[in-house]
C-alpha cells in the first residue's frame, strides 16, 4: 500500500512510526506504528535496472602506468564462475566493454582497408599475383610496430592499433614504387639494377616520414602522450617496411616469376 504524506516539514523532523493516518470514514486518526510493524534493512539509495534486472555496480580504478585494466580483468575473471554459480549475473562494462567494441570495429576497418587496397592494386596491375606480393608486406610490417612498442616500454593501446591500420596504406606506397619498376625484369641482374634505382626514392620517402614522427615517438609530453603509441606504430612500422620493400618485394617477385640469372 502506498502512503502519501502531505506535510511541509516531513523531510526535516518526521518520524516514520509517528505518522498520523486518517481512517477511511474520516472520523479517526491513528499512528502508523499502531497498525504496522517496521523491519529496517540496508539498501542502496538508488536502484538501477538493465532490461528489467536490478543492477549492483562495482567500480575499480587502476594505475595505468603499472597495470592495464585488461590485465586486471584477466586476474579476476577466474572468480566469475563461482559468483555466477550463486545466481548472480555478471555484466562487464566500462573500459573492458569499450575495448571489446573497439577491437571489433578495428578488425572490421582493417579488413575493409586491406580489401580496398587489394582491389585498387588489381585494377592498377591487371594481375592477381602482383597485388598479393604488396599486400603480404602489410602483416609483416606489424612486426616493426610491435618491436618499437616493446623497445619504448609502451602498451599497445587503441591509438597504437589505429597506427597499425594506418600503416597499411603507407607500406603499400613504397611497395608499389618498387614493384612497378621491377615488374618487367628479364633476369636477376636487371632486377637487382632496377631495384637499386628505387633505393633512394624509397629511403627518402620513409626517412622524411620517420623524422616527422620522431618528436612524438621519443619526446611526447602532456596530451601528446595519448597519441605516442600511434606515432611509434607508424614510425617503427615504416622503418621496418622500408627494409621489406627493398629486399622482400624483389625477392618474392624473383621467386614467383622465376627470374633467373643470365
Amino acid at each position: 500500500m502506498r502512503i502519501r504524506v502531505e506535510d511541509s516539514s516531513k523531510d526535516e523532523n518526521m518520524v516514520v512510526d509517528s505518522i498520523q493516518l486518517t481512517t477511511p470514514d474520516g472520523k479517526q486518526s491513528v499512528r502508523l506504528a499502531e497498525v504496522c510493524d517496521f523491519i529496517y534493512t540496508k539498501s542502496f539509495v538508488k536502484i538501477f535496472k538493465d532490461d528489467g534486472d536490478r543492477l549492483r555496480s562495482v567500480f575499480a580504478h587502476v594505475d595505468s602506468k603499472k597495470i592495464l585494466a585488461t590485465e586486471v580483468m584477466e586476474r579476476i575473471r577466474t572468480h566469475f564462475a563461482d559468483i555466477e554459480a550463486s545466481g548472480v549475473k555478471i555484466i562487464v562494462k566500462g573500459e573492458e566493454q569499450e575495448n571489446k567494441k573497439m577491437k571489433k570495429e578495428m578488425s572490421q576497418a582493417a579488413m575493409i582497408a586491406i580489401f580496398l587496397i587489394f582491389i585498387s592494386l588489381v585494377w592498377m596491375f591487371n594481375s592477381m599475383v602482383l597485388p598479393l606480393i604488396i599486400v603480404s608486406t602489410i602483416p609483416l610490417s606489424i612486426v616493426g610496430a610491435l618491436v618499437g612498442t616493446y623497445i619504448l616500454g609502451l602498451n599497445l593501446t587503441m591509438p597504437g592499433v589505429m597506427g597499425i591500420i594506418g600503416l597499411a596504406g603507407v607500406v603499400v606506397n613504397d611497395g608499389l614504387i618498387m614493384l612497378s619498376f621491377i615488374r618487367d625484369s628479364k633476369d636477376q641482374n636487371e632486377l637487382i639494377e632496377k631495384a637499386g634505382h628505387r633505393l633512394r626514392p624509397i629511403l627518402l620517402t620513409s626517412l622524411t616520414t620517420v623524422l616527422g614522427l620522431l618528436t612524438l615517438m621519443f619526446f611526447a609530453s602532456g596530451q601528446a602522450l595519448i597519441i605516442q603509441p600511434m606515432a611509434v606504430s607508424l614510425g617503427f612500422g615504416i622503418a621496418w617496411s622500408t627494409i621489406l620493400n627493398l629486399y622482400y618485394v624483389p625477392l618474392m617477385y624473383s621467386v614467383i616469376y622465376k627470374v633467373e640469372s643470365k
